[in-house]
């Protein structure tokens, strides 16, 4: 392969888990190059959510020293269960969260991921962008040893390929790791808007007392018109980012626009007052796959590993997505250095990064959510009828009505009752139950 151009390992994807793994092989000595399809890494991602530091120390230790691109760090996080007309709120605000770094920031990826990409150049990373990869270069017994590209002359070689290019996993397909593509059932639409607000405005409407502090809040129930999804609230340095998401499925079987959904979450009694005034910078969608554990396509064959989004590597109960990516990344990363030390691309030897990923969080949390896409799809009625009860359980309980406790702990009962039976309350826990407990 002397005219050739070559590598030690090829990265195609410059998100998080793509990133990563690009990190991990240089830092270990590999020549590696990433290549991404954007303008530039990020240029694709339209996220305003939260990244967890227990997965950038894992993957860079000295982030903190390297300015990284971070908004706010979150010292205010739960659930909102939200009705037409009134919100009951899960948070939890602690000293605990204050504490440098935090446990976990609110990001905008159009920043984070060029500075993180930036990191891995500095390592030593070729990060090539604008450049699709459009197929594989394979030897005579058929196994990936590199990629084709759309620039001409755009061959690309290596004995080892991480594939982490996003939900849209069409390379995945064209391997056999994936079947077809994700059906309407397993993958959300996530719409979003990034809403510019002083950061002194921002403080005030959200009780923050300065840029140490902020917001990470999901939104169940009205936020998604009582239809399995999430509404969610994050705040930025200076702005705001808003959005919902919600299966495929249920907006083909409800006939919904996700912008709709979007403008009619926003004009929510509760929510309004938040948003007063902002300016909408941003607009964007995206597609999360939920898939599952049991769904997940082939993480590994001769000379390819599969990372992040394009392998179903997402906990949205937890809102959790970027840091199983960029742990799925770091070991993909540190099996192809092991790979390189022996010599072996193959897929009985690859198939030590799945084995590494079942001993770490990121596919035990997988295999014990596995169930919960499934329990939302067969109880679509669970968010609407029990976010909107305990809303009205909680205004009964704290209202004063002149009526004794007892008689308005009966009424709260056939609050609940008029809604669902006995049965169906214990059917539908039982379920949740199941969902949770893998």
């Amino acid at each position: 392969m002397a005219n050739k151009l070559t590598f030690d390992a090829i990265v195609v994807g410059g998100g998080p888990a793509g990133t990563s793994a690009a990190i991990t092989m240089a830092r270990a000595g590999l020549q590696t190059i990433l290549i991404e399809r954007g303008r530039f890494a990020g240029a694709k991602n339209f996220f305003g959510g939260v990244l967890y530091t227990h997965a950038l120390d894992a993957v860079l230790p000295d982030w903190q020293s390297r300015g990284p691109a971070l908004e706010r760090p979150v010292t205010d996080t739960g659930y909102w269960l939200l009705s037409p007309d009134s919100v009951l709120r899960f948070t939890q605000k602690s000293e605990r969260f204050k504490k440098v770094p935090a446990e976990s920031y609110t990001a905008l990826r159009a920043n984070f991921d060029p500075w993180f990409a930036q990191q891995a150049v500095d390592l030593g990373v070729l990060v090539i962008t604008k450049t699709t990869v459009t197929g594989f270069l394979r030897d005579e017994k058929g196994r990936v040893i590199g990629v084709t590209t759309d620039r001409p002359d755009g061959d690309v070689y290596a004995p080892v390929v991480i594939i982490a290019e996003g939900v849209n996993n069409l390379l995945t397909q064209q391997l056999g790791l994936a079947k077809s593509d994700l059906p309407p059932r397993f993958v959300a639409l996530s719409v979003k808007e990034y809403l510019g607000l002083p950061e002194k405005e921002v403080e005030a409407r959200f009780g923050l007392s300065g840029p140490d502090e902020g917001v990470a809040i999901d939104v169940f129930g009205d936020a998604t018109l009582g239809l399995p999804g999430t509404g969610f609230i994050y705040t930025d340095r200076a702005g705001i980012s808003i959005g919902c998401g919600l299966l495929l499925e249920q907006l083909v079987i409800n006939n919904l626009k996700p912008y709709e959904i979007l403008a009619r979450f926003k004009n929510h009694p509760i929510i309004k007052p938040y948003l007063e005034g902002a300016e909408r910078l941003e607009y964007g969608a995206h597609l999360i796959p939920e898939t599952g554990y049991d769904r997940m396509p082939t993480l590994y064959t001769d000379g390819v590993m599969v990372a992040g989004d394009a392998a179903g590597m997402v906990d949205a109960l937890h809102r959790e997505g970027t840091n199983l990516a960029m742990i799925a990344g770091k070991i993909a990363g540190e099996t192809a250095v092991e790979a390189h030390k022996q010599r072996n691309f193959s897929a009985e030897f690859l198939k030590e990064y799945r084995r590494r990923l079942q001993d770490s969080f990121v596919l035990k949390d997988l295999k014990q959510y596995r169930r919960m896409t499934d329990f939302l799809d067969s109880t679509p009625h669970f968010m609407e009828t029990y976010v909107n009860f305990a809303n009205e359980a909680a205004y009964r309980y704290f209202t004063a009505h002149g009526m004794a406790k007892r008689d308005m702990e009966k009424e709260i009962i056939r609050l609940l009752t008029r809604r669902r039976s006995f049965l169906g309350v214990a059917v539908d826990m039982i379920k949740l139950l199941r969902g949770m407990r893998g």
